[in-house]
């Protein structure tokens, strides 16, 4: 992909300065961001090189002694892996078995799934505490007497008892005891009576569908899904389109777009409020108009609920009302922020497929990690029992710390994997802001992903570690709920619960924290931590700003988002009326929807981050330059909008001292 594409020759809208010669206190922010780096947080890129080289390890031993056949299709009580050919275990005489073509699980015990729906808990799949036997076919028939399952062992050539015994015993230790129709679910048979009572508990609305419907919900929904994957593809594309308009409408309509929402939520606020109060009035005079005698309580709690509701819409209008009066500047910089994003993505348009790119490597990545877990948790060696000449597979204690350590890992990658993609659109976004001359950028795509190579891969791995830790303190915390569902006191669950929430918050803030931090390296090549705390005091320096950007300019982009899922949602109806074959229209506009959001959220999740990369460079450029002796870098608009904040800020100071002056005068 050329570097010219996405780039291209744009009208220069650089700032002039002032005074012609340079000044010999910003030369590393000269045309663009620092390029004179160093390597950063140098002890954490060798922390993170020596996990991937133990995730490398821990993936050999996976690989060398895993097995997925035994969780696909499980493992008998010999230690036989069904559909494999096996070799023989010291001590087990019935191992070693040519099971090829032997899928199938069956437990003899046909209250085993029974006892799991009562007690929830999943035994290992390699240590079943009963017989467990391999089998081609589930058996599908209801046999009252041994001559009749020796005859269908015989008919079908499917052996329902231990593989040492040649005639059927009513044991069910040796035999299924008794012999009931049975149903393949991932390759284990089922008893029908367990399979029809799970449908029943967990398939209420299913069935109500399918009685309305006069046939079964689920092949009907495939059925859908199968005659309309055109069509679906088709919206798909034109989901795609619609998110570049509605890209290129939040750029030209910004301040339109903006304003409306803010002016829609103040009148419904207002008219919730005059409702409210319209509502209260009118049973309060009807209630004070009624005899005493049919003054009844429900009257008078109709009347104090509408008054409570009355009061409290008003309270929210009046506090909506007063904050958009402080933030009243900083909403026109938001509008300004959505335009000069928008210019930036028409100069580096290749940054709205970013997160395609990191999609299918984080996709490759995951699938490639969950296949080595798939590995490390069939990796369990065989254990002989001596009395019954059973086996179970079990894991070795040190292996309890190695799937830990693989799921650190997944976590600490895939944060990686996501890091890198906010730092190189900070990146290119950075670049654009400070480069007098938009035209001469080259790639910037390409120089961020070689800064991330070069310089910054210690400082993207650190920043990532502290998400996954925060994300793997969730998923034990979540482990732990679990396993204390239904034997802790309401107590317990709810400080589970409120634990949960905080990290849930503390998560998003490190991100958000995170994200900014990369934008601070993006400029200046600072360390992770340098750029966290330079991050953090900028935010708190510009706190309203920040609100207004993060209430605002979200909603707004949420507002692009159900845009994008509208239009699929009214095109897609008029695809799928003239087909006959679709049973239920919502399955293909559902799917077709959630397709929508997706691409919606792709585009829109660069525009957000260009937001605050240009905000982050904006308050940086106001920091370290005064328009004169340093001149600023910003673009003409956004200069424009500064001039005129503080030519107003100028004015109010003014009033506010003439206003001192005439009271110590009067005084």
């Amino acid at each position: 992909m050329g570097c010219s594409s996405c780039c291209g020759k744009t009208k220069t809208t650089k700032v002039k300065p002032l005074k012609t010669e340079e000044d010999e206190d910003w030369p590393e922010l000269e045309d663009g961001p620092i390029a004179d780096r160093q390597c950063r947080d140098v002890v954490f890129l060798i922390i993170f090189i020596l996990y991937l080289g133990g995730m490398v390890y821990v993936a050999y031993r996976g690989v060398s002694q895993g097995d997925p056949y035994r969780l696909v299709y499980g493992v008998d009580s010999w230690g036989n892996v069904c559909d494999r050919k096996n070799t023989p275990i010291p001590g087990v005489p019935l191992s070693g078995r040519d099971m090829s073509g032997k899928k199938r699980t069956l437990h003899l015990d046909p209250g085993y799934y029974t006892e799991l729906l009562k007690t929830h808990i999943i035994p290992s799949f390699s240590s079943d505490p009963d017989i467990v036997v391999c089998l081609s076919h589930c058996p599908n028939e209801t046999l009252s007497s041994s001559a009749e399952v020796d005859a269908y062992m015989a008919r079908t050539n499917t052996s329902l008892c231990r593989y040492d015994t040649s005639a059927y015993v009513s044991d069910d230790d040796i035999c299924l005891t008794p012999v009931k129709p049975h149903t393949s679910v991932f390759w284990r048979c089922i008893p029908d009576s367990v399979v029809m009572m799970v449908k029943g508990m967990s398939g209420s609305f299913t069935s109500l569908l399918s009685g309305i419907s006069g046939g079964s919900f689920t092949q009907k929904v495939i059925s859908d899904l199968k005659n309309t994957w055109v069509e679906i593809l088709y919206l798909a594309a034109i989901a795609f389109g619609t998110s570049v308009v509605v890209v290129v409408l939040m750029w030209l309509l910004a301040a339109v777009i903006i304003w409306m929402l803010i002016f829609a939520v103040i009148a419904f606020s207002i008219g919730a409020s005059g409702y409210s109060w319209y509502c209260w009035y009118r049973f309060d005079t009807r209630y004070k108009g009624l005899p005493a005698d049919q003054q009844t309580e429900a009257e008078r709690e109709r009347t104090q609920t509408w008054l409570i509701y009355a009061a409290v819409t008003s309270a929210i209008t009046l506090v909506l009302l007063l904050v958009l009066l402080i933030m009243r500047k900083r909403i026109q910089l938001v509008v300004q922020l959505f335009k000069e994003a928008g210019k930036a993505l028409k100069c580096v348009p290749c940054l709205l497929l970013q997160p395609v790119w990191t999609l299918l490597i984080l996709v490759g990545t995951v699938g490639g990690l969950v296949l080595i877990a798939v590995y490390i948790e069939t990796s369990g060696q065989p254990n002989v029992n001596n009395q019954t000449q059973t086996v179970s597979y079990e894991m070795e204690k040190s292996w309890e710390y190695v799937r830990w350590y693989h799921i650190f890992g997944f976590l600490w990658i895939s944060a990686f994997i996501v890091a890198c993609q906010d730092f190189v659109i900070a990146s290119a976004i950075a670049t654009w802001y400070f480069k007098r001359d938009k035209s001469s950028m080259g790639c910037p795509i390409a120089t961020a992903v070689w800064r991330i190579i070069r310089y910054h891969m210690g400082s993207i791995a650190f920043g990532s570690f502290i998400i996954a830790v925060v994300r793997l303190a969730r998923l034990i915390l979540a482990y732990i709920q679990s396993r204390l569902r239904g034997k802790s006191g309401p107590v317990v669950d709810f400080v589970l619960k409120v634990l949960q929430c905080c990290l849930w918050c503390f998560e998003k803030f490190l991100a958000y924290l995170n994200r900014n931090a990369y934008i601070e390296i993006a400029i200046f090549g600072h360390s992770f931590c340098t750029g966290a705390k330079k991050a953090f005091l900028l935010i708190l320096e510009n706190a309203l700003r920040v609100a207004a950007i993060n209430s605002i300019g979200d909603f707004v982009l949420f507002l692009g988002k159900l845009s994008t899922m509208a239009v699929v949602l009214v095109v897609g109806n008029e695809f799928f009326q003239g087909h006959e074959d679709v049973n239920f229209v919502f399955v293909p506009l559902t799917v077709s929807c959630a397709f929508a959001y997706a691409i919606s959220h792709c585009f829109l999740l660069v525009y957000e981050i260009t937001i605050d990369t240009i905000f982050l460079c904006f308050c940086e450029d106001c920091k370290e330059n005064d328009g004169i002796n340093k001149p600023y870098y910003m673009s003409t608009d956004l200069l424009n909008y500064m001039q005129k904040t503080s030519k107003i800020m100028n004015m109010d100071k003014q009033k506010k001292k003439k206003k001192e002056e005439t009271d110590l005068a009067t005084v």
